[in-house]
């Protein structure tokens, strides 16, 4: 539950924590004094100068008692007086603490609210995290949100103050651009909650959160990539670091960090330090591309994306990229920064990527990729039981087979037909189903061979030897082993009224042969339980 704006004591003692805000000079200075005068925190950038599109890092360290500190890092960086590019928390050490607000969930969804891990350049969706509250004090929490591009450029920090009331939660969410301008690929939302701006000395009540998604120049939605680990904590006690890339359109102009190093909500102290963004001119931009699939076959389509190259100067835009696939054919000139290509040849080749600007500055960049032969399907099979008596009825599944690459039809080719050969006279049966059953008569080793074709006519073959033991099956013996016990049971009531076709049929367990399995074979099991067939 929501309330106004109250300030409540933030009494939990929290371990050492360090908050690093960079801000623009026109907000005026900070001043924050420190009660206790054995923590110290110091604060340094890089470089003194920098140029859009550059990476920032700053760093320090943080001491108490003059040893260094096990702490937590948050950092909020500002371009201008109104805007804000990021907060983050980063964790130094292992502190063994419980936060006062416990952040459960972080998430991406589209205009239409549904969850996504893909967001399209060029679109708005929406970040959200949920703030718990799970102690019995009501606290006013400002919820922080930060989600940045695959090269940690910011796209948008935005937050929310509201107070918590004990146990009650919040899921604020905000709108983010996706702009033209975006690195595709593995991206990240973090979220961060403090008992006021971390500018004017707020510090951290919980650990930051944070989740990857991924920017897409093709595509939005749910496309399921595999989740990935946090990042990891910094190891080091009392050392700090962290970085951001400035975005591309942010004013040139002097900028200050101002650094909270804590252990306690009455033991902090301060530091500021102060870089200079450049109205850059005359700056080549930087080339960089991907490719996809990472193990692309002859004549596959390999999509290549160009959107991490970068303008460096004050407000350059790019406006060409021209590749070289290496492979002898001409090279194209696109205005956008993605293309796709079909290799001939499998081998390894060297593709060239050549960016120009508005200011007609250039750079190129090369990368090496290799190019694999096509291949038919591969014949597997299993069959179940593996040592089945004559007589018994043995199912023979196919559909651990896989399928080929086919460089003339541009296809991975499904199998069509599964031919099998039982190698007991009944010939060969084919069907274009992967799984088949089959009764030998005959007690004996059988050569079962299987032969799968694809839909581009590619053939393979495998075969393995098959024993049939010289026992009967006794009736109401499902499995065979001489005994009608509880496995016999089992498999009646997994398989109870199912019929030909159906996912759960096991013939064995149709006792009156009726194409059914119904209340006449479950009754004929337990009835016989305990027996020697």
């Amino acid at each position: 539950m929501l309330k106004g704006n109250t300030h409540k004591f933030f009494a939990l003692m929290l371990p050492t924590l360090l908050i690093v805000m960079i801000m623009a000079a026109r907000l005026g200075d900070i001043t924050i004094v420190s009660p206790s005068l054995g923590v110290v925190i110091t604060t340094q950038t890089d470089k003194e100068e920098y140029l859009l599109r550059q990476r920032v890092t700053v760093d320090g360290n943080i001491t108490l008692d003059g040893l260094p500190a096990n702490n937590l890092v948050a950092v909020t960086q500002v371009d201008t007086p109104s805007q804000t590019l990021a907060y983050r928390t980063l964790q130094i050490g292992n502190p063994a603490q419980s936060w006062p607000i416990n952040i459960t969930a972080i998430y991406l969804t589209d205009s239409g609210h549904n969850i996504i891990d893909t967001a399209k350049i060029d679109s708005v969706v929406m970040a959200a995290a949920t703030f718990y509250n799970w102690q019995a004090t009501a606290r006013t929490v400002y919820m922080a949100v930060t989600v940045f591009d695959a090269n940690m450029v910011p796209l948008r920090a935005a937050k929310v103050s509201a107070t918590l009331d004990p146990y009650q939660s919040a899921t604020p969410k905000f709108s983010i651009y996706i702009p033209s301008s975006a690195c595709s690929g593995k991206a990240l939302i973090c979220a961060n909650a403090y008992n006021q701006e971390p500018k004017n000395g707020g510090i951290a009540l919980s650990l930051e959160k944070t989740a990857y998604f991924c920017i897409s120049r093709t595509q939005q939605g749910l496309i399921e990539y595999p989740s990935l680990p946090p990042p990891p904590p910094q190891t080091t006690p009392g050392v700090y670091n962290t970085n951001i890339t400035l975005p591309p359109d942010p004013k040139a102009g002097t900028y200050s960090v101002h650094v909270l190093g804590q252990v306690s909500p009455t033991a902090f102290s301060s530091a500021t330090t102060t870089f200079n963004v450049e109205n850059s001119e005359g700056y080549p931009p930087q080339a960089s591309f991907a490719y996809w699939p990472a193990k692309p076959y002859l004549n596959q389509t390999v999509d290549f994306d160009a959107s991490s190259s970068t303008p460096e100067g004050f407000n350059d835009t790019i406006t060409s990229y021209q590749w070289d696939f290496g492979d002898g054919t001409p090279k194209q000139t696109r205005s956008t920064p993605t293309i796709t290509h079909n290799y001939q040849q499998n081998q390894t080749f060297i593709v060239t990527l050549n960016v120009t600007d508005n200011e007609d500055l250039w750079s190129t960049t090369s990368k090496p990729i290799t190019i694999y032969p096509e291949f038919g399907p591969t014949a597997n099979f299993t069959w179940t039981p593996t040592q089945p008596y004559f007589n018994q009825t043995v199912t023979f599944d196919a559909s651990n087979s896989t399928i080929g690459w086919c460089a003339q039809t541009q296809r991975f080719s499904p199998i069509e037909n599964y031919e099998w050969n039982f190698s007991d006279g009944t010939g060969n049966i084919a069907t274009g189903d992967p799984a088949i059953t089959h009764n030998f008569t005959q007690p004996g080793n059988y050569t079962v061979a299987l032969k799968i074709t694809d839909a581009d006519g590619r053939i393979d073959t495998t075969s393995s030897i098959v024993q049939v033991l010289n026992v009967s099956l006794k009736l109401y013996d499902v499995d065979g082993n001489g005994w009608i016990d509880l496995t016999d049971v089992l498999a009646v009531a997994l398989a109870y009224g199912s019929f030909p076709g159906q996912p759960t049929w096991n013939p064995a367990c149709d006792f009156n042969h009726d194409d059914k399995i119904d209340l006449d074979d479950y009754l004929g099991v337990v009835l016989h339980y305990g027996e020697d067939p």
